[in-house]
């Protein structure tokens, strides 16, 4: 399965943490506006 995530704040984070421990051969997009990635937003 696909997946997208927008935003790397907390949601996101664990969003992609629950998504690869139930489907570890998910494809995931992570995208976030900034440049860098900040699990506090």
């Amino acid at each position: 399965m696909k997946y997208v995530v927008v935003g790397t704040s907390h949601f996101g984070y664990e969003s992609v943490q629950t998504l690869l421990k139930r489907e570890p051969e998910a494809e995931i997009h992570l995208f976030e506006a900034g440049e860098e990635s900040s699990f506090m937003g």
